[in-house]
Order: C-alpha cells, then sequence, then structure tokens
C-alpha cells in the first residue's frame, strides 16, 4: 500500500499505476512495472541452490553464532555463510564439501580425522605451527546429521590436536558431515581459518 503526502508533494509505494520511492534522498516517481518472472532453467537452478543452502545453513547457523568470525554487521550467522557462499548460488548448485561456514587469514587446519566412535563422531588434527595463534586459539568442528536434524558444535585447545574432541550428543545411523576451522580471540575482534569438510559415517 502506498503513502501520498499532498503537502509534500511525494508519495511511498505502490499508488495506482505509479510507483513513488527515494533515489539519491530525491522523491521519484515512476510507471509500475510488474516484476518479471520466467522461471527459466537457470533461474530455477539459482532459486533451488538457495533454497538447499539457506535450509541446511539454518540448522547450524545459530549454534555458531559466537563461534564465528564472519562479518555479520546487519545481518545474521546464516546470511554471512550464504554470502560467503555466493558462487555456489551464481553456478545455481549446492555442494557441501565445498560450502565456507568460515573463513580468515589463520592458518587452515591441516591433518584433520573424523571418524564413528560408537555414535558419537570424534575429531582430530594436527597442532598449528604458524607462530599468530594465541592461547585462546581453540579448533571448532561443526557437525551435522541432515537427515536426522541433529547438530553439534564443539570446540578444543587448538593445540590438543591429538587428543581431539568428540561430540557431547550420539547421532543417528548415517553420515555426518564435519565442518572444522581454527578461531582465535585478538582484543575484541575474533579471527578465523577457512573452514574445512569431512565426514564420518555411524554404522
Amino acid at each position: 500500500m502506498g503513502k501520498m503526502n499532498l503537502l509534500k508533494a511525494n508519495w511511498e509505494g505502490k499508488v495506482g499505476q505509479t510507483v513513488g520511492a527515494k533515489w539519491k534522498n530525491r522523491s521519484t516517481i515512476r510507471t509500475y512495472t510488474k516484476p518479471s518472472n520466467p522461471k527459466t532453467a537457470a533461474q530455477m537452478s539459482v532459486r533451488s541452490a538457495f533454497a538447499e543452502m539457506t535450509s541446511y545453513v539454518a540448522l547450524f547457523a545459530d549454534q555458531i553464532k559466537y563461534l564465528s568470525a564472519l562479518n555479520t554487521s546487519g545481518q545474521s550467522v546464516r546470511n554471512a555463510i550464504i554470502q560467503a557462499n555466493k558462487t555456489q548460488i551464481q553456478d545455481g548448485t549446492f555442494d557441501k564439501e565445498t560450502l565456507l561456514v568460515s573463513k580468515g587469514g589463520l592458518q587452515k587446519v591441516s591433518g584433520e580425522n573424523a571418524e564413528a566412535a560408537t555414535n558419537k563422531v570424534k575429531v582430530t588434527w594436527s597442532n598449528p605451527t604458524a607462530t599468530n595463534f594465541t592461547d585462546k586459539a581453540k579448533l571448532v568442528a561443526v557437525m551435522v546429521q541432515e537427515e536426522s536434524g541433529l547438530v553439534d558444535v564443539v570446540t578444543e585447545d587448538a593445540k590438543k590436536g591429538t587428543t581431539g574432541v568428540t561430540s557431547n550428543i550420539d547421532f543417528m545411523t548415517g553420515d555426518v558431515d564435519v565442518f572444522v576451522y581454527f578461531l582465535d580471540v585478538r582484543g575484541s575482534s575474533k579471527v578465523a581459518s577457512i573452514s574445512d569438510y569431512l565426514t564420518a559415517t555411524i554404522a
């Protein structure tokens, strides 16, 4: 619904067959044009990839709200992750193996491994060798079982890679996606590494 202000000789929104809006801080009026929705194959692929990614990321985004160094200015962690993966959406594909849930300048996790231990998942990694890690640095493991909807986010001292970290919950039979990355705190800022993808199968 549009709003008309006769005293100021302007209006906002759709009024009849016209649309009022602000452009460069000026009131403008244009003829209303119905947005096109051709539903081409390429467009439908983009929409499908966006829907799949949004649904998947929503499973764990809130749980890493305070464990993310992504730029969340004016947006949620879920939207920040989607923004970081816009190339996937533009290509009309959703691939968990290349999905980024974190990115940054810290040394990437190496030597990582995820394995099933009964109904739990254990992750191990090589201790970081870079000198820019503080004592607050930790490894973050985001474990997602899409079919069951079960999610667990666990953290451990970045320098305890051989000890590793185990999920707090029991997963159902099937595959568990695991995203790992380093996260460190510098004053009031967080820095992270680019995430890596692993998978473990609960028998």
